[in-house]
């Protein structure tokens, strides 16, 4: 069959035939439909990580799937049902795995597909067992390929929430009383703008564009409210509209990240999800950020990977941005590309290109 892989350590992507999946007797083969492509693996074929199966020289990419059923085996799945599966396998060893937390493993002995020791979605057939599955609303169709990029919004509100339980946080059934910030307008932070918004909260969006590009005509179409960065500071922002209660991080600048803190409310909550490449390094205001969060009581928080409860949370909650918004998601996965065009859809670059996917039907 064929897959896009990697070399883990040598720069570089190319298609290759590998041997074709035999399932395990509980294991389910599936067929992957779309998968998503994203920063991670671009760092990959940088060469910046990226670790292959052990004994085997190559890994196959892609972590963000949508994946049809192609033999249910033992499963209660079936032929042709759709389902998202997750990327982390836990460790098998810490209280966190051994408890479908993989997303919290202690260890740091887990793998992760298509990134860490377990070979990816971007091939023609992949086997795997039903834990790792969620199963796809109905009518939800290929927008369902965002899920993995949407879990990490998820799972920054929904343990920012956590958190928040040491006071009253809520508004009486939603948040309409809470601004919320989103630093960045890719994939995972234009979804989890969308996630905050049908929240209730007042959202905006900032990045480095200005309003006439397809993300910020997108988010405003939702009722949020973008922002423009090289037009001014967060800062600048936070004196107009008042600080914010929640900042979600998600360009991966530890700059913007750092700068912004300064920008929270009291008890506000900031939720870190990119992370930084490169030897990024500046001139820190250390002060100024500690008595910040010291004196309004703050919580800066990181977020990484997510367990399956996020990938089902994310598949309902896109079916409600859908139904709010309808046709905001398919133009949020804006480009495709079929399996042999990879080098083009690796390596496109537009402020209109949002998400990209490589669409394995027909191959």
């Amino acid at each position: 069959m064929k897959a896009i892989v990697v070399k883990p350590g040598t720069p570089g992507v190319s298609i290759m035939d590998r041997k074709e999946p035999v399932p395990a007797k509980d294991e389910i083969l599936l067929k992957p439909l779309l998968v998503g492509i994203c920063g991670t693996d671009r760092e990959i074929i940088s060469a910046y990580y990226g670790e292959a199966p052990a004994g085997e020289e190559y890994l196959t990419l892609g972590h963000e799937s949508l994946c049809v059923v192609e033999e249910p085996g033992r499963s209660s799945l079936h032929k042709g049902d759709l389902v998202i599966p997750t990327v982390r396998r836990g460790c098998g060893e810490c209280w966190s795995c051994l408890h479908g937390q993989s997303d919290m493993c202690f260890t740091g002995r887990y793998k992760e597909r298509g990134i860490k020791g377990l070979n990816g979605y971007n091939c023609e057939l992949v086997a795997e067992v039903q834990d790792y599955l969620a199963p796809v609303p109905s009518g939800l169709g290929d927008a369902a390929v965002l899920t993995e990029p949407m879990t990490i919004g998820e799972k920054a509100i929904i343990q920012s929430i956590s958190l928040q339980q040491r006071i009253k946080w809520d508004c009486g059934g939603d948040f309409s009383c809470r601004k919320a910030l989103v630093l960045g307008t890719g994939p995972v932070g234009m979804l989890a703008a969308l996630a905050a918004r049908i929240r209730g909260f007042q959202v905006w969006a900032a990045d480095r564009h200005d309003d006439t590009t397809l993300r910020a005509r997108l988010l405003s179409s939702a009722g949020i409210k973008h922002f423009n960065s090289m037009s001014g500071s967060i800062e600048e922002l936070s004196r107009t509209v008042g600080k914010f209660d929640f900042i979600v991080e998600a360009t991966g600048d530890a700059i913007v990240g750092l700068d912004s803190v300064p920008a929270l409310a009291a008890n506000g909550i900031m939720a870190l999800t990119g992370i930084p490449g490169g030897a990024q390094s500046y001139q820190m205001p250390a002060v100024q950020i500690m008595r910040s969060i010291v004196l309004n009581n703050a919580i800066v928080v990181g977020i990484v990977n997510a367990n399956i409860s996020y990938f089902k949370t994310a598949l309902m909650d896109m079916v409600e941005i859908n139904r709010r918004f309808p046709g905001i998601l398919d133009k949020i996965l804006s480009h495709r590309f079929k399996p042999e065009d990879f080098s083009r859809a690796f390596s496109i670059r537009d402020s209109d290109v949002i998400k990209v996917a490589i669409d394995w039907r027909g191959a």
